[in-house]
C-alpha cells in the first residue's frame, strides 16, 4: 500500500498539461480543482492552492479505498497559498510545517513559495539546491498566474515553507 506522500506526486504529475480556458482562471478541469476549496468553483480566481486541495483530496480517497487507516487531519480547503501554513498548524501531528524548509524537502511535500504560490515537491533537493515541483496556475516562466499545471525546477531559496504529511 502506498502512503499519502507516495500518492501525491503520482496524482500531481498525471495532471501536468491541464490548462485553463483563454487565461480565465477557469475551465472544465480547473473548475474541478477549485471545487475542492471553500470558494465558488466557477468564478475567476487564482487556483494554485485549489490544485493542492484537489490533489490531497484525491490521494486521501485513493488511500482510503486501499484500506489505509483513517486520516486524523481535516482535508485542506483553503484557496490561499500562505493560508495553507495556517491549515497545517491547526491539524494534529499528522502534518508538520517547517519554515524555512532548507534542504529537507521530500517528494510528496507541499511547498509554499515566497511569492504567494504553492505546489508539490516531486523530488528531493538536488546537489545544486533545486527541487522538482508540480504546480497549478503557473507557466513555463514560473509565474504564479500562469494558466496551467506544469512541472518546474525551483530553488529551495524561493520556498517559504514545506508541509509534510506524517501518514
Amino acid at each position: 500500500m502506498k502512503t499519502l506522500a507516495q500518492l501525491i506526486p503520482e496524482i500531481a504529475l498525471a495532471e501536468v498539461g491541464v490548462t485553463e480556458v483563454n487565461g480565465s482562471n477557469c475551465g472544465p478541469r480547473v473548475n474541478e480543482y477549485k471545487a475542492a476549496t471553500n470558494l465558488p468553483p466557477k468564478e475567476s480566481w487564482p487556483w494554485c492552492a485549489a490544485f493542492v486541495c484537489w490533489v490531497v483530496r484525491e490521494a486521501m480517497q485513493q488511500s482510503t479505498s486501499r484500506m489505509i487507516p483513517k486520516f486524523t487531519f481535516n482535508r485542506p480547503t483553503t484557496a490561499g497559498a500562505f493560508d495553507m501554513e495556517n491549515w497545517s498548524r491547526a491539524q494534529d501531528a499528522s502534518t508538520s510545517t517547517k519554515k524555512p524548509p532548507q534542504r529537507d524537502i521530500q517528494a510528496g511535500d507541499i511547498v509554499v513559495f515566497n511569492f504567494s504560490h504553492i505546489g508539490f515537491a516531486v523530488s528531493g533537493v538536488d546537489a545544486d539546491g533545486y527541487v522538482q515541483t508540480v504546480e497549478g496556475n503557473t507557466d513555463t516562466a514560473g509565474s504564479r498566474e500562469g494558466g496551467g499545471v506544469f512541472k518546474k525546477r525551483r530553488a529551495v531559496s524561493s520556498i517559504r515553507s514545506r508541509i509534510r504529511f506524517q501518514v
